[in-house]
């Protein structure tokens, strides 16, 4: 080497120097971090160790975490609270009656009560209350139709032959029995008429097998309640008395004839049997006064009491008794006849007793019941 002429030495100050070894250092642990990644495992509250080859496992430190808030602080971090109310459950509502809707009767429909039957309607309600006062009586009974077919009100249902000339005029009917605290009932003779089955033989009377109208030991006629257009003349007057305001119906010789020249009558053109026909048109009469509130009743003997069923006139007290409110009977022993009826009722519903006298069914009536 010439003399005079040396290598170059560059010089490196101390600040490079540690720069380099910072940076040595910085890439020894990256790579070092990037190799052992692979053996990081994580806890399940947030921790990390080291499943190392031969060594097994290593857990490492776990910074500390940051301290909770003060109470005061977190409060007011928080989203503003919300009130949930739960209702409980609501009844289930009633609907509110209709006031137009007629009130059901209450149970004991019959209670305490005097009636006194009325020859003759009163003028108005003054003289009406005068006449029940006089007998200590809370209600009335008055013949709407009697046993030839004759209607004793002014009727827009009924043959215009088969109303009578004095009729009652169909106001004061409904002023009477409108009557507060006034029980009206009205006696309605069913099937026995002589009036509408003369003029409807074929179609609505029990007739002769010579297709003439037959007629009973009184010369009267009846109607064949199994023929359509009987049971509708009979319900349209029943209706009528509903109408007017009659709080009862009590229907009288509901039956087929059972006294007389039985043998002439012709009952082979009939599609039903005679008590099929009389249930069948109880049923009817009803239903039909069913949205009136009108109560329906029987009067009957008290043979059929005592034997039930009488076959020659249809009668079968197993077969009306459903189908009724009250059964009126002249008897000497109310409490044997309350005993008969819940015999026929067979564990049904037992119509109230309402027991007479024999002057009653006479026509001298004043019944008391309760």
């Amino acid at each position: 080497m010439a003399k005079g002429y040396q290598s170059y030495r560059g010089r490196h100050s101390a600040g490079t120097r540690l720069l380099i070894i910072l940076l040595a250092v910085i890439l020894v642990a990256a790579c070092g971090f990037l190799v052992i990644q692979r053996y990081i495992s994580y806890t399940y509250d947030g921790g990390m160790y080291l499943e190392l080859p031969l060594v097994g496992r290593v857990d490492l430190p776990v910074p500390p975490r940051p301290a909770a808030a003060a109470p005061e602080e977190e409060e007011d971090e928080q989203e503003p609270a919300v009130n949930v109310v739960v209702d409980a459950p609501e009844e289930p509502v009633q609907p509110a009656p209709d006031p137009a809707a007629e009130p059901e009767p209450p149970a004991d429909v019959y209670g305490e009560r005097h009636l006194v039957e009325l020859a003759a309607l009163p003028a108005d309600a003054a003289a009406l209350s005068a006449q029940l006062a006089a007998f200590s009586a809370n209600g009335f009974l008055w013949q709407v139709r009697d046993n030839t077919g004759l209607v004793r009100y002014a009727s827009g249902a009924a043959l215009q032959k088969a109303v009578a000339a004095d009729a009652a005029a169909a106001e004061t009917v409904s002023a009477l029995c409108a009557q507060e605290g006034t029980v009206a009932v009205a006696r309605f003779n069913a099937l026995h008429d002589s009036y509408y089955a003369f003029a409807n033989m074929k179609e609505a009377a029990v007739c002769q097998r010579n297709g003439y109208v037959w007629y009973d030991s009184h010369s009267y006629h009846w109607l064949d309640p199994s023929k359509e257009l009987a049971r509708s003349y009979v319900i349209g007057l029943a209706m009528e008395c509903a109408q007017l305001g009659f709080d009862e119906i009590l229907l009288e010789e509901f039956a087929y004839p059972a006294e007389g020249k039985l043998q002439k009558i012709d009952y082979s053109g009939n599609t039903m049997g005679k008590t099929e026909a009389l249930t069948l048109l109880l049923q009817q009469l009803r239903d039909a006064l069913e949205p009136y509130g009108t109560r329906l009743s029987l009067l009957v003997t008290e043979e059929l009491l005592q034997t039930g069923a009488d076959e020659e006139s249809g009668q079968s007290l197993a077969a009306m008794l459903p189908l009724v409110d009250a059964v009126y009977v002249a008897t000497a022993d109310p409490a044997a006849a309350q005993a008969r009826l819940a015999a026929f009722a067979a564990g049904g519903a037992v119509p109230a007793l309402v027991p007479l006298t024999a002057a009653a069914v006479e026509g001298n009536w004043c019944v008391q019941a309760g």
